[in-house]
């Protein structure tokens, strides 16, 4: 059975030398969505918010990468249940989405990442995450552990450091 995972935009944008990333960072974003190519199933909503997400932060204006590569093959297998894997979502008032857990701890979490967490929290089993260069999720992590949600983090020490330094300024 192939991996399932959800796969949140700054990865893309990582592997394509996204900014203030570290070479080893894009480097591993980059070997991450060439294993989900290869081996893996990336789980999205069918109101296709994360593919939106996915192109408006993808640009074509210079020579496009592996995270631009990523998008299209995304594209191109959607309707492979071995690629692609839908769910729904459904909009809620004040969580964003009703897939979005309940917890003392998200109460702040971004209203624009909400739908990576409601997809992952919609399939059964619950799926991980993969996040590279935010690192609001760092703080984030735990609350979402307790409900179930596992943020795998590619590039972990360079997050970790960034979030220190923001939370002593």
């Amino acid at each position: 059975m192939r991996k399932r995972v959800v796969i949140d935009t700054n990865v893309l944008m990582t592997a394509e030398g996204g900014p203030g990333a570290s070479r080893p960072c894009i480097e591993r974003c980059q070997k991450e969505l060439l294993e989900i190519r290869a081996e893996g199933c990336v789980a999205l909503d069918s109101g296709w918010e994360i593919i939106k997400e996915y192109r408006t932060n993808l640009s074509t204006s210079r020579q496009p990468g592996l995270g631009f590569r990523f998008l299209e093959w995304v594209l191109n297998t959607r309707s492979a249940p071995g690629h692609c894997s839908w769910v729904t979502i459904t909009p809620h008032e004040s969580r964003g989405y009703e897939e979005f857990p309940e917890h003392e701890g998200l109460k702040r979490f971004d209203w624009s990442d909400r739908k990576f967490v409601a997809v992952a929290a919609k399939h059964s089993p619950k799926l991980p995450i993969v996040q590279a260069t935010d690192s609001k999720w760092v703080g984030w992590w735990p609350a979402l552990a307790e409900c179930g949600i596992e943020v795998k983090f590619i590039c972990r020490s360079e997050i970790e450091s960034k979030y220190e330094k923001k939370k002593k300024h």
